[in-house]
């Protein structure tokens, strides 16, 4: 958990409101594998705060539409009066996590400041469907009855006040639960579960669909509702990212390209014996189509000679097993015959 005086005081020395401060944590552990054609991917968290919260508070024709967007506290619930109170909050995932990282584990911390009972009651997170918004408006003492929404509030009614409203009246959101938990007296609580993981992947991944949560309260009884700090205040969530970055690839040198020679129709034949125990080999071949040729043995040039249509290679070494690669080359040229092998000692070819 984020230390909440330590968080004022920071925002304070670097002059910045509260409602825009984030604190981040980065750890980034990472290293290369050589030759294998991959970076290692690095694991690191990260904490952030909401970029936008607010309250949608039950319509009552009487109080017109009310709002909450800069206040220091959302509600979720039924109110004494028998009202009921719904949060939403979101978080910048896209602008906060690189691109195309694995999520492995969310939890988000609120602040619950004030309450009518220490009785536990569920809060639950469900993924919003909608986009909504803040305007100005600023719910006066403990903020339970909101204030006038002004343009662009989040309502009851309205995902924008007053122009664009929800289909269902209370917020659009999923009927899936993404986390629960059982929130009884003042202090700070908890939400963490697979299913947020895979709701702050989905964010990453599709930065469009991105709304945030509604905070759904006990709505089954009168005086369940509790008040939650948010990000105006100097307690406000925290949502804990941890993640893997995507793996660098590491770039692959482009090979170099050895142009094949186009054969020449030179046909070698090569015959081993050995003479007074000595190896030599006898090279023939056709057509004869230059005045002199290159002798290659084992890749190397061992002769240029008159282009006779034979050659014969007194090698010199006497006895042992031995094996010798020919080919020949109108001199100076790249145009070769096929290799031939001759082999002394050993299993045939």
């Amino acid at each position: 958990m984020i230390n909440r005086k330590n968080l004022r005081d920071v925002a304070k020395l670097m002059n910045t409101q509260p409602r825009y401060f984030k604190t981040l944590r980065a750890l980034t552990l990472a290293g290369v594998l050589g030759g294998i054609g991959l970076s290692l991917a690095s694991a690191a968290s990260i904490d952030i705060n909401p970029i936008k919260d607010n309250t949608l508070y039950e319509y009552v024709p009487a109080d017109g539409d009310r709002s909450n967007a800069l206040g220091d506290h959302f509600f979720a619930g039924e109110t004494g009066m028998g009202l009921l109170r719904r949060g939403v909050l979101a978080f910048d995932i896209a602008g906060s996590v690189p691109a195309g990282s694995t999520i492995t584990s969310v939890s988000l911390i609120a602040h619950m400041s004030m309450t009518a009972s220490n009785t536990p009651r569920a809060i639950e997170l469900h993924v919003l469907l909608a986009d909504w918004g803040e305007g100005t408006s600023n719910a006066p003492d403990e903020e339970g009855q909101g204030a006038p929404a002004t343009s662009n509030d989040a309502t009851w009614r309205h995902r924008f006040f007053d122009t664009i409203f929800w289909t269902t009246q209370g917020g659009d959101f999923s009927g899936t639960l993404s986390a629960s938990q059982s929130v009884g007296a003042i202090g700070d609580y908890t939400w963490t579960s697979a299913p947020m993981v895979a709701d702050v992947q989905s964010w990453l991944d599709n930065p469009a669909s991105n709304f945030g949560w509604l905070v759904l309260g006990d709505e089954s009884d009168i005086a369940t509702a509790k008040r939650f700090d948010t990000r105006e205040s100097t307690s406000p969530p925290v949502l804990s990212i941890e993640y893997t970055s995507a793996p660098t690839p590491t770039p692959t040198p482009t090979p170099t390209v050895t142009p094949t020679p186009t054969p020449s129709g030179i046909t070698l034949s090569a015959h081993g014996r050995r003479v007074q125990g000595r190896h030599t080999v006898d090279l023939t071949w056709s057509p004869v189509t230059s005045a002199n040729i290159d002798i290659y043995r084992n890749g190397v040039v061992i002769a240029t000679v008159p282009n006779t249509g034979s050659y014969k290679d007194f090698i010199g070494v006497r006895g042992g097993n031995a094996r010798y690669t020919y080919k020949v080359c109108d001199a100076g040229t790249q145009n070769c015959s096929n290799e031939v092998t001759v082999r002394f000692g050993g299993p045939p070819l």
